[in-house]
């Protein structure tokens, strides 16, 4: 498979809800750009619209205002996918090929080993071959040896950084982390972020990360503050 690249372009971005009889917007007015191996972090506090934000990027949701564009460089052929235009139909393909998700609870399938969560994107992207390139990535996560191992014999730790492995295993060019590490340990949540970094920087993926952690704010190379 060609290593695809993409930049992530949003434009304008609001979302409204209807409160009684007045309009409520949760985002307004939003933009930020990312390429390849850029990492932006989405800041706020709670119920100021990161994971609404992050799952209007994912293709979970259409913005009331502005344009979401993720622009493709695969080889040499260019593309650009306008994510808010998209039929539903069109956001679950948008979802299941180019995007990477990594939660805070983790979310790997508990009757599914480590090995097979982590092909799953591959599987249901039918993809062939690069299988064994994708298991790789388990050994710098410190998860290497954990293969036959089902998620509720690991530590939160580890499920986490098998996670990053799954959301990566299929190359995607977009990787959503909604606060990977909020469920984690101050020492866990550290080396997770490490693991989240290199692993993002050398795939040369764009990474939205939603948190409330200043250090991972402080490593970002840009920050959305929501209020």
């Amino acid at each position: 498979m060609r290593r695809t690249t993409a930049v992530l372009a949003v434009e304008g971005v609001g979302v409204c809800l209807r409160d009684g009889e007045a309009n409520r917007w949760i985002l307004h007015d939003i933009g930020f750009a990312a390429r390849p191996g850029e990492v932006v972090a989405v800041c706020g506090p709670s119920g100021s619209g990161k994971s609404t934000l992050l799952n209007l990027v994912g293709g979970f949701g259409i913005p009331e205002e502005g344009s979401i564009r993720l622009d493709f460089k695969t080889g040499g052929e260019r593309e650009a996918l306008r994510v808010h235009e998209l039929t539903e139909a069109e956001r679950v393909r948008y979802r299941r090929q180019h995007v990477g998700f990594i939660f805070q609870f983790f979310n790997l399938l508990p009757t599914l080993t480590v090995e097979e969560n982590v092909l799953l994107p591959r599987r249901l992207n039918k993809l062939g071959g690069g299988s064994e390139q994708a298991l790789e990535r388990l050994a710098p996560l410190g998860v290497g040896d954990l293969r036959e191992r089902f998620p509720d014999s690991l530590s939160g730790g580890e499920q986490q950084r098998v996670a990053i492995a799954r959301a990566l295993s299929h190359a995607p060019p977009l990787v959503l982390a909604d606060e990977p590490t909020g469920n984690l340990d101050a020492a866990n949540a550290d080396r997770v972020v490490e693991c989240l970094w290199d692993q993002v920087r050398h795939a040369r993926a764009v990474l939205v990360i939603a948190t409330h952690n200043e250090r991972i704010a402080e490593r970002a190379d840009r920050v959305v503050a929501l209020r």
